[in-house]
């Protein structure tokens, strides 16, 4: 055994020392293991099946398969698996199928247990990795799931509406329809527009539903301005919004991202930076350093960076004893404020998108302009720096974090138990199959287009065309994935982006439908007014906006609301659109940071292994500090520019 599965890698599974009498315990163990070699798509085991054994993956891939045939992970050369159905006594939960040829050696259940069993210490720990894995895939699909919803998630919206309740509610929404369309003349020049725009705000207030309150208020909105009907005028007012090329490049963008996206994690993006870390992170700085690191190179999508870095460091920041509330703070602080840099980042395309309805010419630039404005974000790069370098003053609960640690205490809160299973090698992957793919979509969605029109032109949609070209090579020629394999996971990521892409419709429609009740009209008219206020509108804006996400809970819905609004204002007052565009896109991240109620803290806990309850309450106290210092520098912006 001189490959991967040699009599190193035995002595450290077994815990076997260098004694005489290990040696022959080694030898022992050896002479159990059955080298077995399976050939491209053959089942090393299935769903099912009896637990008649664990194997060790010598050399190869293997496809770990669901009971629908869906992947649910990868394992590489050096991993173990079929450990879980032999300890538990279980069928085995899931199939393991050879991706190009593979060697095992396999282990009869028999044998493992009679091993084990010599060596009580090492049954324990494997039991605990064991658990510690289902638990934790268990709570990651439950909580990352929702990663990219960014709706509100609020308690009272886990039970059911009771009749009364849905009477009121409903008969009320009824009520309001009955009057506003018997009540309003068609063609009126009031501000009618600030009816749906009261509707959604008070509605979201009270039922915490940001995806309801916008399809109430844009079936209200509808009504007023086709006056045919509820059903029809919504249905109409949506396929104009699903008819502009706009928005059809932007839904077509956003379910390209979700496909590149999915893809990387399929490919073990997501462990990808594992090594890097654990040869960079010395010590708690290092830790926290390489951590920022990992997020500033994966900042195509806020999901996968955190989730790269959660995962990459979870062994050093264990080992180097980091306090989980300092991880918990980094981690919801830095990763949608890097991707809101990027213009061909998830965050970056949604937001492009809404502009587009109210700049009508070089979007993207426009949007380029804007960062230097985006003050929150820029005062976290700084902030989030003197925390990994343990000079940012800390409040009272990571004082009371520092000091538990350095006690001799546990790393996380108390309430955190349910979220510690971190350390487990799921999948394994290189960090060139997530850095290649993220150069080559950089590079092709700046030159392609550019080339073949001679001028620079920045498309995110043939850029993301070329690099699933690309990946696909890419991917398959490395025998990651087959041909079907990563059409399914395109199919896979395009499901994902449903709900971002249904938010982004549902938002463009509700803009639109401000747009022709006469919002341009209103800021003609109230010129004289705004003109002796300029100065503070920045940071009127940026207050209003904070306040706005987290009524809504969602920045995505705010943006919708406050872009077409605000860039009428600039232009009105002759403000920078620029910092107008900065100060929303700024107030939309500092709400969410602000709100208690979204999945970011859930989301968090859940990769570094802490209670949400207290992420929560860090990121809330340095949101808060951040957001005042930017409302100061929106004051002297308004002033300057």
């Amino acid at each position: 055994m001189t490959g991967k599965i040699n009599a190193k890698y035995i002595k450290d599974f077994f815990g076997i020392d260098d004694s005489p009498e290990g040696e022959a315990e080694l030898a022992e163990i050896t002479e159990k293991l059955k080298k077995i070699r399976f050939e491209n798509g053959q089942d090393i085991c299935t769903i099912d099946g009896d637990p008649d054994g664990m194997f060790f993956l010598e050399s190869g891939t293997a496809l770990v398969l669901g009971r629908d045939g869906e992947q649910l992970n990868i394992m590489h050369e050096g991993q173990y698996f079929g450990e879980y159905a032999v300890l538990a006594k279980q069928k085995r939960m899931s199939t393991v199928r050879s991706l190009g040829r593979t060697i095992c050696y396999k282990m009869e259940t028999d044998d493992v247990m009679k091993i084990l069993q010599k060596h009580p210490n090492i049954y324990g720990e494997l039991m605990k990795r064991v658990y510690g894995q289902v638990s934790r895939k268990h709570s990651q699909v439950l909580a990352l799931s929702g990663m990219r919803k960014g709706i509100l998630q609020h308690p009272s919206n886990m039970a059911p509406m009771t009749k009364t309740q849905m009477l009121i509610q409903y008969g009320c929404l009824a009520l309001i329809y009955i009057l506003s369309a018997v009540l309003i003349p068609k063609n009126t020049v009031a501000p009618v527009f600030a009816l749906p725009l009261l509707l959604m705000l008070v509605y979201v207030m009270v039922t915490k539903r940001t995806i309801e309150s916008l399809i109430v208020s844009g079936i209200l909105g509808a009504l007023l301005l086709y006056r045919t009907g509820l059903s029809s005028s919504y249905a109409d007012a949506l396929m104009e919004t699903m008819s502009s090329p706009d928005n059809v490049f932007t839904v077509l963008v956003m379910a390209l991202m979700g496909s590149v996206v999915t893809l990387i994690e399929a490919s073990g993006g997501v462990t990808a930076f594992k090594k890097f870390a654990e040869s960079n992170a010395k010590d708690e700085k290092t830790v926290m350093l390489t951590s920022f690191g990992i997020m500033s190179m994966t900042l195509v999508d806020d999901g996968l960076n955190m989730l790269c870095a959660s995962n990459a460091t979870a062994g050093v920041a264990k080992e180097k004893r980091v306090a989980r509330e300092k991880l918990g703070l980094l981690y919801s602080m830095l990763p949608t404020v890097l991707s809101s840099f990027f213009p061909l980042s998830l965050w970056g395309i949604f937001v492009i998108g809404t502009l587009n309805l109210s700049v009508r010419q070089n979007v993207v630039g426009m949007f380029c302009r804007s960062i230097p404005f985006n003050f929150f974000s820029i005062i976290v790069i700084p902030v989030m720096l003197l925390l990994c370098t343990g000079r940012l003053p800390l409040n009272r609960q990571l004082k009371n974090a520092e000091d538990r640690v350095k006690n001799g205490g546990t790393l996380w809160p108390a309430g955190s138990e349910k979220y510690l299973s971190m350390n487990e090698p799921e999948m394994w992957g290189k960090m060139s199959n997530v850095m290649i793919p993220i150069a080559f979509l950089a590079v092709a969605s700046l030159t392609i287009r550019s080339i073949t029109s001679h001028g620079f032109i920045v498309d995110s949609a043939v850029g993301l065309t070329a690099t699933l070209m690309f990946m696909f090579i890419f991917y398959c020629a490395q025998e990651l994935m087959a041909p079907e394999q990563f059409v399914e996971h395109m199919i896979t990521g395009i499901a994902n982006s449903a709900l971002p892409i249904i938010m982004y419709l549902l938002t463009m429609c509700f803009s639109s439908l401000l747009e022709g009740l006469y919002l341009d009209s209103y800021f003609e008219d109230m010129i004289e007014v705004f003109q002796g206020f300029a100065p503070v509108i920045p940071v009127i804006i940026f207050i209003t906006s904070v306040v706005l996400t987290i009524a809504l809970g969602s920045s995505w819905a705010m943006y919708a609301i406050a872009f077409p609004i605000t860039l009428k204002l600039a232009a009105t007052v002759g403000l920078n659109p620029a910092l107008c565009i900065g100060a929303v896109a700024g107030a939309g991240i500092a709400g969410e940071k602000l709100c208690i109620f979204t999945a970011d803290a859930m989301n968090v806990g859940t990769a570094v292994g802490c209670s949400p309850e207290a992420v929560r309450k860090v990121r809330v106290f340095y949101s808060f500090v951040i957001t005042g210092i930017a409302a100061v520098l929106y004051l002297i912006a308004g002033a300057v520019f």
